[in-house]
Parts: structure tokens; C-alpha cells; sequence
């Protein structure tokens, strides 16, 4: 049977992995970039050399797609765990949603440290956050009752 615990951290890994997919998708459908990033380069995206235009939109789409894929990945396990249950994905899952957050929020810290851009850091925070949730109730779930 199942705790209640477990079904806390498959829904924080869900919530995760939605984000993620919806950041991808995002990003990966972006045909210049975001205002944040006009603001931390200080140039409208028409001032910029096309070439230069080409570089930034091939980066955008690269975080697009690690994005998309680690929330499709998330989801993917999250289904998986709740049909056949969690074995295979007792760390994995922990590993990409931690793992890929907090390279996002490391990406999104850099923007917004050294740069007059506003990146959503407070947001990337939060995935971050509630990945470490989702990690902690997910090991809560799985350790083994001490044997009498």
C-alpha cells in the first residue's frame, strides 16, 4: 500500500515536471528573446546583429529543449511510479528534478547577478525548492520500517 507521503512527492515531482515542460515549451517557441533579457544586455532585439540574433535564439532553444526534456522525463516517471510503481525511479527521479532546477537557477542567478536584468530567480527558487520537497517525501516513503 502506498502512504500518503508517497503521493505527496509523485504530486511536488508532477508540479516539477509541469513546470519544466511548460518552460521548455516556452523557450522552445520563442522567436526572439524574453524583455528580462533585453533589459540585462540593454539592447532591443532589433539592435542586435542577426548573426549575434542567430546565437542567442540557438542558447534559448537549447534551454528549451533540456527543459522540455527533463519535464517530459519527470512526467514520464511520475506516471510510470503510480502504474508500476516507484522502483526503478527512486533515485532518478530525485536526480533530474533536483539536478536540472538547480542548473536553472544557477543559469537564472548568473543573469541577475551580473546583469541589470530581472530574471524570475524567485520562481526558479521555488522549483528548486519544492524539488527538494518532493526528494525528501519521496526517500520518507521508501525507507524500510526497522525489522523486530
Amino acid at each position: 500500500m502506498r502512504s500518503k507521503v508517497f503521493f505527496l512527492s509523485i504530486s511536488l515531482f508532477a508540479l516539477v515536471g509541469i513546470s519544466l515542460l511548460l518552460t521548455g515549451a516556452v523557450y522552445l517557441s520563442l522567436g526572439e528573446y524574453m524583455p528580462y533579457h533585453s533589459r540585462a544586455v540593454r539592447m532591443a532585439w532589433e539592435e542586435l546583429d542577426p548573426n549575434f540574433q542567430g546565437l542567442i535564439l540557438g542558447l534559448l532553444k537549447g534551454l528549451g529543449s533540456g527543459a522540455f526534456v527533463a519535464g517530459f522525463a519527470t512526467l514520464f516517471m511520475v506516471v510510470m511510479s503510480l502504474k508500476s510503481g516507484p522502483r526503478p525511479f527512486i533515485t532518478l527521479l530525485p536526480i533530474v528534478t533536483v539536478g536540472y532546477s538547480a542548473l536553472l537557477c544557477y543559469a537564472t542567478f548568473t543573469v541577475s547577478s551580473r546583469t541589470p536584468g530581472d530574471p524570475p530567480l524567485i520562481a526558479n527558487i521555488l522549483l528548486v525548492a519544492t524539488s527538494l520537497l518532493g526528494s525528501i517525501a519521496h526517500i520518507i516513503s521508501h525507507r524500510r520500517e526497522p525489522e523486530e
